[in-house]
């Protein structure tokens, strides 16, 4: 079973975000992914008044689980609404990931309003939740 929190020690933070190859500023948030006992995946996210960014959201290295990376997204978008964000930045590079996590995608680049988002009014998924797409 999967469990996602976010981590608040340096350490954690420094440890979850090794893999690849980042070093968190002070203003970012680490969020880990632990399935049965194994780090598997992590996102970064900052969030400032109504704003949020989620900088990373990924698997590690040679563990491929659509479900889980999906999780780890839903997690991070749901962070960032607890913490106030409601309009939603992605910079990160898995535009199939954010497409089924409900991100608009254009030429401003990934972007999400989350009011009502996790009140049942997303229809982000429809059409292209699979993994297929």
């Amino acid at each position: 079973m999967i469990a996602i929190r976010p981590v608040y020690t340096s350490y954690e933070r420094e440890e979850y975000m090794k893999p690849f190859g980042i070093i968190p500023e002070e203003n970012q948030v680490v969020i880990s992914a632990i399935n049965d006992g194994k780090f598997v995946g992590a996102a970064l996210v900052s969030f400032e008044g109504g704003n949020g960014t989620i900088h990373m959201m990924s698997l590690i290295e040679g563990y491929d689980d659509y479900i889980d990376r999906f999780l780890i997204g839903k997690a991070a978008l749901n962070f960032l609404d607890l913490s106030g964000a409601k309009d939603v930045t992605y910079t990160g590079n898995d535009e199939k990931l954010a497409r089924a996590l409900g991100f608009k995608i254009d030429e401003n680049g990934m972007t999400i309003n989350l009011s009502g988002y996790f009140e049942g009014n997303h229809d982000g998924c429809s059409g292209h939740c699979s993994e297929e797409n």
